[in-house]
Formats: C-alpha cells, sequence, structure tokens
C-alpha cells in the first residue's frame, strides 16, 4: 500500500486551503477515528513515499517514488527545495536509480540543479530522424552513469547565472537489429560499440518566480544552457544548446484552475555527438517530455517540442483532481535544422492530493498518439 509521511507547518504551496484534503488525512482519520485533524508540528520538511506497479511506456514494472520537499532558510525569503529518488524495475530487465535535485540556499542565493543516475537499460529505438516507424526498429542494451550538476547565483531578483559539469558514462553497448539492413545506429556510429565518456562543462542563465516547483500555480520558467562537449564521435569535440520555457497562469483564488504552456529545444552542432547524447523524446533532464509516445520514438541532432495543459480540481476539497493536456513534437532531419514532420498527442490524467503541504499530487497520465501511446505516474507535475 502507498505510505506517506509528513512534518510540516511552514511548507508552503502557492495556495493552501483550510479546508483542503490529502491521502494523510485519510490515513490519519482512518486510523485516528477519534481525531478530526492531524498534528503538523512546526518543522521545515514533508515527505512522500509511493511504492507501486505500474505499466510505464509498455514495459511493466514497478517504479518507488521518494519526494522530500524543505526549506534552507526561511520560507518567506526562500525557496522549497525538493530532491527526489525514483528507482524503476521493469520485466524488460530496465533498472534505473535516479536521484533529481533542485535546491535554493538561504535567501535564494544559490541555486544547485543536480541529475544523478545508473541505468542497466535496454531500450526500443526507432531510428534517426522524423520519420520513424517500427521498420527501423532496434533494440540497443547498455549501462549508464550520470553526473550533471549545476550552481547558479543570484544576480538580480529572479534571474541567475552560473555553470555546470555534465558527464555521461556508457558501457556494454549491444544491438539486437530486427530488420535486413544496417541499423541507423550502426550505420551513425560506424558499427562501433565501445564504452564511452562524454564529459561536457555548461554555462546556464536561469529565470525563476514559482513559488512551489513541485506543483507551481503562477509564476514563469526560463532555463537556457550553452554546453561545450570534449568529446564525440571520432574524438571530435561538440556543443549543444538546451532551452527549456514554462509559464503558468491560475485563474482562481481559492481554486486549483491553472493554465500551463511549455516550450522546450534541445540541438547539438559543431561535431557528432555519440548516438546516446543525441536529443530524444523523453529524454529532457527530467524525463517529461512526449507524454502520448514511447521513450525514444523519435531521435536525431536536433528537437522542438510544444505542450499545454489545463489542471483542476474534481473535488471541493482538492483532493481529486484531473490535467487536459496536449503537445506538438518535431525532430530535424539528421544532419539539418529543418522540421518537416510534426507529431501531436493528446490526453488526460488524474490527480489525488497527495501532501498537501508541499502540494504534491499522485501524478497518472494516458496520452495518445498515432499509432502509440504512453501511461505515466509520479509526484511530481510534468512541467
Amino acid at each position: 500500500m502507498p505510505f506517506c509521511y509528513s512534518q510540516n507547518d511552514t511548507i508552503q504551496n502557492d495556495t493552501i486551503l483550510n479546508n483542503e484534503k490529502d491521502i494523510l488525512d485519510v490515513l490519519y482519520k482512518l486510523f485516528h477515528k477519534n481525531d478530526s485533524v492531524r498534528m503538523n508540528p512546526d518543522k521545515k520538511i514533508a515527505f512522500s513515499l509511493l511504492p507501486v506497479p505500474v505499466d510505464a511506456n509498455k514495459s511493466a514494472g514497478l517504479v518507488v517514488s521518494f519526494l522530500t520537499t524543505f526549506y534552507l532558510g526561511d520560507s518567506n525569503t526562500t525557496k522549497m527545495s525538493q530532491v527526489t529518488f525514483s528507482p524503476y524495475f521493469s520485466f524488460t530487465k530496465q533498472y534505473v536509480f535516479p536521484i533529481t535535485s533542485y535546491i535554493y540556499t538561504k535567501d535564494n542565493k544559490w541555486n544547485f540543479i543536480g541529475d544523478y543516475r545508473f541505468m542497466i537499460y535496454p531500450q526500443d529505438t526507432y531510428g534517426l530522424g522524423g520519420h520513424n516507424t517500427d521498420k527501423k526498429m532496434s533494440t540497443l542494451d547498455y549501462q549508464q552513469w550520470r553526473f550533471y550538476q549545476f550552481a547558479t547565483r543570484k544576480i538580480i531578483g529572479n534571474f541567475r547565472m552560473g555553470l555546470g559539469v555534465l558527464l555521461d558514462n556508457y558501457q556494454n553497448i549491444s544491438e539486437e537489429s530486427y530488420i535486413d539492413d544496417q541499423t541507423d545506429y550502426y550505420k551513425y556510429m560506424n558499427g562501433d560499440f565501445s564504452d564511452e565518456n562524454s564529459f561536457g562543462v555548461a554555462v546556464q542563465a536561469l529565470y525563476d518566480s514559482r513559488k512551489n516547483n513541485v506543483n507551481p500555480e503562477q509564476g514563469l520558467y526560463v532555463e537556457a544552457d550553452y554546453r561545450i562537449n570534449t568529446t564525440g564521435v571520432d574524438g571530435k569535440r561538440w556543443n549543444s544548446i538546451y532551452f527549456d520555457a514554462r509559464k503558468y497562469h491560475s485563474f482562481s483564488k481559492y481554486k486549483h484552475r491553472v493554465l500551463a504552456y511549455r516550450a522546450f529545444y534541445w540541438s547539438t552542432f559543431g561535431g557528432k555527438p555519440h548516438y546516446l547524447d543525441l536529443p530524444s523524446i523523453g529524454w529532457d533532464r527530467d524525463g517529461k517530455t512526449g507524454r502520448g509516445f514511447t521513450r525514444n520514438r523519435f531521435r536525431s541532432n536536433a528537437l522542438i517540442y510544444f505542450e499545454s495543459e489545463y489542471r483542476t480540481d474534481i473535488s471541493k476539497n482538492g483532493f481529486w483532481g484531473a490535467v487536459f493536456f496536449a503537445n506538438l513534437s518535431s525532430v530535424s532531419k539528421l544532419d539539418t535544422y529543418d522540421f518537416q514532420k510534426w507529431n501531436p498527442a493528446v490526453g488526460t490524467g488524474l490527480r489525488i492530493k497527495w501532501n498537501k503541504q508541499n502540494n504534491s499530487n499522485l501524478v497518472l497520465d494516458f496520452g495518445v498518439s498515432k499509432n502509440d501511446w504512453s501511461l505515466r505516474l509520479g509526484l511530481s507535475e510534468n512541467f
């Protein structure tokens, strides 16, 4: 059964209502029938834990999502930080151990964004470019270590700048092909299946006016990274641009009525990255692009993605909620920046208030597109 624990009275979300109910209230009332309200000690930390079986992106397995939020300073002058650990185990022999962090120090002086993971990850890949079909599909198996760390310092207001280091290590790469011809991986990599270290540095500009990064209800988020990678195919250096913009509009002071937009662009240039370093749907830092598509469905040297979502309460106490979303994406024709084919997807999702102190929800989203679909589950909104 799912389990959650919280000890927090000062953690703030964008709008907290006195009559809000979350899963902790339900469990507390179930096991403490004589009490009407659960105790909330004056602490600055909240936890949410979710172990569930899930059929995510057509790979049945088990995901355990652990989300913790906290403040490293006065909550009136310091924004909320979060750390997420969501190990995933599938029946297709995928083992993923990811940790992501988004941390503000006291008075928001420094911001640290981290992405650390170990993966044993056999994945279906559908070739390169925007016209990919099952006819080009193969299974690419590999192990990956990742260490990404960004640090930015406050410049003025919500604007900050800093640097990052990026390291990806790929090991034991192999491919099982389902076609008679050479696969796109084999042709792109010139038949090279050797281990690879991909190391780079980045300059990051960041603007974030959100009060709550788990479930934003207002504000603007814009991240722009210029990345320089020291190694690629044939040992040549290559560069990349990573741009992510998100905007939120709240339509009510008392209910959860939010319209959110996202624009995302990721491209490589000036060299030849490893096949696994190429922009691909579902492989942004948070792994949240491409609802309605199998992860890896589209891959090339450039990716552009747009998404819009409407979030609303179903019940008056905010316990039940729903979202409706649509997205549009395209990858370029290989070795160009020509976006010829656009891929739309639509979907809906259910929300259950998991912890009202940090406004986290149980997120269950189902998306569909032409000849594809996805089911995703977690404890934070997609963007």
